[in-house]
């Protein structure tokens, strides 16, 4: 079997998100494999699908 290199491997797979929870207000971290967001102050788990179609309805 070949050896290989994986970059992600030690990544972390969130990336914070610049948009702020929609329970709490607190802000949002994304776990983009899955589609979704979590809250780094409620835990509150939301689909970036939703999180980004109430960005654009708020606007």
């Amino acid at each position: 079997m070949a050896d290989f290199d994986n970059p992600y491997a030690e990544e972390s797979p969130f990336a914070r998100a610049h948009f702020d929870c929609m329970e709490c207000g607190g802000k949002l971290w994304e776990y983009a494999i899955q589609g979704q967001m979590v809250c780094e102050d409620c835990r509150s788990v939301f689909a970036s699908q939703d999180v980004f179609d109430a960005q654009i309805e708020a606007h």
